[in-house]
């Protein structure tokens, strides 16, 4: 199930589809995986050769994230890197740029040309990336940041105003396992990714009968958000007359 190139991509296809060394007639696709054949004929894999990196289940390479990332003229360089977040691997991405820019805006940049899963669920904006004392690119440093940008959750929690956010907060909570989430809250930075995305549409639909598209989470990834587009949108939509939003209290 393999295509026989890349899309208008020549010198690509070049490089990775190759000609069988053991039957000219038919193509090799180099996967950039790295394997050493043992003695009685079989290949054990040794990693990868390139900086691709399994997300969900999905192998994707960073290097085009990076690409489509730059490709926003405030951008000037991208590097993408997965992350641990609750024993889940997920994308962060690193822009440096001497802008202030909007999140919501280049993920609904990158949804036109990248699939849901390639993208990131962390931004954060640099002006100069870190370097090591040998002026090489500080990885390392880069990971410290996702973990202490403090830009990266809303901590001023709003409850919920009506009986469709009530829902949908419920429904987040649920789906994230995390208590409380405030309707201002950025799903992608509260832990959201691609799969769970996907169980949030089918449980919007299911509980509320309403229909969302993954696309609108890049446009409005909040739960005052998302109710503001289904009261617009969704002409079939009614509010019981009676419903009240259930009250929660938290600890503060």
């Amino acid at each position: 199930a393999l295509a026989s190139g890349y899309h208008n991509q020549p010198e690509m296809t070049q490089e990775k589809f190759k000609p069988s060394f053991l039957d000219e007639t038919k193509t090799l696709f180099r996967t950039g995986d790295l394997g050493k054949q043992t003695a009685p004929g079989i290949i054990e894999f040794m990693g990868r050769k390139d900086n691709q990196v399994k997300v969900n289940g999905y192998r994707i390479d960073p290097g085009e994230i990076e690409y489509q990332l730059t490709r926003y003229a405030p951008i000037e360089r991208a590097i993408v890197l997965p992350v641990q977040v609750n024993n889940q691997t997920q994308l962060s991405a690193y822009c440096q740029t001497d802008k202030t820019l909007e999140i919501a805006e280049i993920r609904e940049l990158l949804a036109k040309f990248l699939p849901v899963y390639m993208i990131p669920s962390y931004f954060i904006f640099l002006q100069q990336f870190p370097l090591t004392r040998h002026g090489k690119l500080d990885l390392h440093s880069l990971r410290e940041l996702r973990e202490t940008g403090k830009s990266l959750v809303n901590s001023n929690y709003v409850a919920p105003r009506n009986y469709l956010e009530s829902n949908l907060v419920s429904i987040w909570e649920k789906i994230l396992s995390k208590h409380p989430i405030g309707i201002f809250d950025n799903f992608f930075e509260i832990g959201g990714h691609s799969l769970l995305l996907s169980r949030v549409v089918t449980r919007v639909h299911k509980e509320l009968n309403v229909s969302v598209k993954l696309a609108d989470f890049f446009k409005v990834p909040t739960i005052a958000g998302l109710a503001t587009l289904i009261s617009q949108t969704q002409y079939n939509y009614q509010e019981p007359i009676s419903a009240i939003p259930p009250q929660k209290s938290y600890p503060m």
